[in-house]
């Protein structure tokens, strides 16, 4: 039985395409209070920027996390060192007192306008 798998140029592995190489560090890009910021992208990286009691309280959600939920547990364990959590209770403090200013429609791409002081 001859072998009829196709070999990529430079492959060694006869068997199919190799996936890129990952970087050393992957990171997760996202705006807080207006700036672009990098975060970390892998669980020991996530655990490092972490406090010794916040990377224990990561580990016991990771624990009972359904699999399905793991990359959302991690993007926000990765935003726990950021100003994002206190940004995120300002704007719910803020829409919670009926102000959705800035708040863009599902039916449209324009803001809301801020509401009329009485």
């Amino acid at each position: 039985m001859g072998e009829n798998r196709a070999k990529n140029s430079g492959d060694s592995d006869p068997v199919g395409p190799t996936a890129p190489a990952l970087p050393a560090h992957p990171t997760w890009h996202t705006v807080v209070s207006g700036r672009q910021i990098d975060l970390p992208a892998t669980l020991p990286t996530i655990r490092a920027a972490l406090t010794a009691a916040q990377a224990a309280d990561l580990d016991a959600e990771l624990a009972r996390t359904p699999a399905l939920d793991l990359p959302l547990v991690l993007a926000r364990w990765a935003l726990a060192p950021t100003q994002a959590a206190a940004e995120d209770e300002a704007v719910f403090a803020r829409l919670a007192t009926g102000d959705f200013s800035d708040c863009v429609a599902a039916s449209g791409d324009e803001p809301r306008p801020a509401p009329e002081v009485s």
